[in-house]
This record gives structure tokens, sequence and C-alpha cells, in this order.
């Protein structure tokens, strides 16, 4: 049942006080009645009469005397922790007094009025506002600083990025047979374009397309140069095409160019029938290996060899070396594979000299056993 509050004019009964004080607290009973006894509150003793149960005063007679309220005491007697401080933590935008919560028994009594109180909770309630006000506030502001380092970053990669920075310089470094006219196509297409706009791998790759390109390297620098370099392919041998003009291959059997005439400084491939192939075209297999071959040639071997000739799929290869008794066939077998290549190479550098200037018209280093006729 509700506790009724001396404020509103109606006081509480003796009875029900006495109880609470027994139950909540170490204060005697203020009053004579026993709620399990004789004394009935409902009976002879009247409320509203000359007789009070508490004492001489009468709540609703002519005494001034406010009676003595029981003070309910909930805790213990034990040493009990200090009193938390909590207005700081709270925040000091509000007006209210500091709030302390004391459980040592001695601070005035709960009322049942100070129970139900909610004074705290709007401090609560405007603290969260605030700390996600603040938040939000944060927030924004980080987003509008993103944005405008956004719009700045744009603005400058548009600016970089139009034709005020655009190639105008192009520097060539390292071409000496590649195709002229190729090579001024592409740099006339990289003019013009702007410097961050330039992709440079993709100039490379048209750069090596060039027949006598083995590689290239371009660069750019602001605001307005590029350069180029490049590293041109060697010509090793030369071979016959169905149009009887030379083809000049590389030691990776690619063409370099289309001639006519056959190159003195170049050896000579030969083989079974003719090829027809083009400027950036790479020979069969069995030519590329022979083009192979001169590469590894010792300066001894180089200096005799008159020429080669090899099976397009490799399977057999002769070298013809000259010598003052005439031609010398050096049988190879296969063409193919380096480290078969030195062997027999080896092989043909020891029995040269074993042989010296006798007279020899065919040397067999295809097997390891060496054999001369």
């Amino acid at each position: 049942m509700p506790i009724p509050d001396p404020a509103d004019g109606v006081q509480p009964d003796v009875v029900i006080l006495d109880e609470l004080s027994r139950v909540f607290g170490d204060i005697e009973p203020t009053g004579d009645a026993d709620p399990t006894g004789d004394a009935d509150p409902t009976g002879d003793a009247d409320p509203t009469g000359d007789a009070d149960p508490t004492g001489d005063a009468d709540p609703t007679g002519d005494a001034d005397v406010e009676p003595e309220r029981s003070i309910i005491s909930i805790g213990g007697d034990g040493d009990l922790p200090d009193a938390v401080h909590l207005d700081d933590q709270l925040g000091d935008d509000s007006g209210s007094s500091p709030v302390f919560i004391d459980d040592d028994g001695s601070s005035d009594a709960l009322m049942p009025k100070d129970a139900t109180s909610r004074g705290i909770e709007p401090r609560l309630r405007q603290r969260r506002i605030g700390v996600r006000r603040a938040a939000s506030r944060k927030r924004l502001w980080w987003a509008a600083i993103a944005a405008v380092v956004v719009v700045i970053g744009v603005g400058v990669l548009a600016v970089l990025g139009s034709s005020w920075f655009a190639v105008d310089t192009v520097s060539v470094s390292g071409n000496v047979y590649a195709d002229p006219d190729q090579l001024a196509a592409i740099v006339d297409d990289l003019r013009g374009t702007p410097v961050l706009l330039v992709d440079t791998e993709a100039v490379e790759e048209q750069l090596e397309a060039i027949a006598w390109v083995e590689a290239a390297r371009v660069t750019t620098s602001f605001p307005d140069s590029a350069s180029i370099e490049i590293r041109e392919r060697t010509p090793v041998a030369s071979m016959l095409g169905e149009d009887t003009r030379s083809r000049v291959l590389d030691a990776d059997g690619r063409v370099l160019a289309v001639i006519d005439g056959q190159p003195v400084a170049l050896v000579w491939i030969s083989g079974e029938g003719t090829l027809d192939l083009r400027e950036g075209d790479f020979a069969p297999i069995g030519y590329s290996s022979a083009a192979s071959l001169v590469t590894k040639l010792t300066p001894t071997i180089r200096s005799r060899v008159e020429s080669m000739v090899v099976s397009p799929d490799g399977s057999d290869l002769v070298l013809i070396l000259t010598s003052p008794s005439g031609p010398i066939e050096v049988r190879f077998g296969s063409a193919i594979g380096d480290n078969a290549q030195i062997e027999k190479l080896v092989r043909l550098e020891r029995k040269l000299v074993d042989v010296g200037d006798d007279p020899v018209s065919v040397i067999d280093v295809s097997t390891a056993e060496v054999t001369v006729r």
C-alpha cells in the first residue's frame, strides 16, 4: 500500500511505521500498539478524538506540535566506502546541486518521495545528447575535410593531365639499325600526350615490335619531356629466302632485315629448301639453333667456319670448316640444346688441336667417341 506523506496532511499509520522500523532499522517502536495484540487500530481508539496511540499529540486535534517522524535507515553498521562525488562526471551544465551517494547509515533517511525522484535522469540524458551531438559534429567535420581534399586532388590531376603538361621533347638513344620510319611514327604519337597519361609500357611494346629492337625503356619527366633508350639486337648469321634475298638473323633466330646479296661478316646458314620470312619473324628451330651456336664458337673455330647446313627441325647440323688441305665437315648431330652444343664444341676444339695440319675431311663429334676420317 502507498505510504502517506505528512506534507499532504495525512499522518501515516503508527502501526505501519513501527513495523517498518523493526524491519529496516534499529529504532524502537514509538507506540504501544501491537499489531498482533489486543489493540485494534480500527477499534475504540478514535484517531480523530482525544486519544492517540503514539502519544499525546493528536494529528487532527488542536495541538500545534508536529509529531516526530520515524527515521527509516537502510544500511549496515560496518566500515563503508567514502561517498563518491559525481558532479564532475555528470557535467556542470546544469544548475542542480551536487549529488552524493552515502551508505554509512548516518545520512538523512531515504524518504519515499526521494526514492521516486527522477532528478538525475535529465542530466544524464542531456549528457548523452551532448556526446552524440559532439560526435556527429566531429564526423561531419572530417567528412568535409575529406571532400575538400578529394576536390583539390581531382583539380590538380585535371590540370596535370591537361595539354599544359603535354610531351613536347622526345630524346632517342641507342638506335643504329632500327627502322627510322617506324621509330618516327612512335615518337610522333608520343608528342602531345600529357605526361601523366603516357603509357610507357605500351610505348615500349611498340618499340620492341621493331625487328632490330631487343629492349626499350621509356621515361617521362615534368613538365614536357620524354626519353627513349633502345638496345638493338646483334646479327650473327644469314640465310636465303624464297625471293633469293638474304635474311639477317640474330641469336634467337629473329629476322632483323631482308637484304640483297650475302653478308660477308655473317655465318651463312643453308638447309633444305628456302623460307619466306619477313622482318620481325622468327626462323624455324633448326635455323634458330644454328644461329645460337654461332654465339658459342671459340675464336679459333669461328675464324675457320665457312658455313652451316641444318635441317629445319634441328635434328642434324653440319659445320663446314676451312683447312690447308681442304674443307672439313664437322658432324654435330642434333643442334638443339645449349649444353649439348657446348660439349660438342669442346670435343671439336680438342680434336682440331690433335689433328693439327694433318689432312682431315670429316670429324664426328655427335657422340662422346669422336671419330676422324
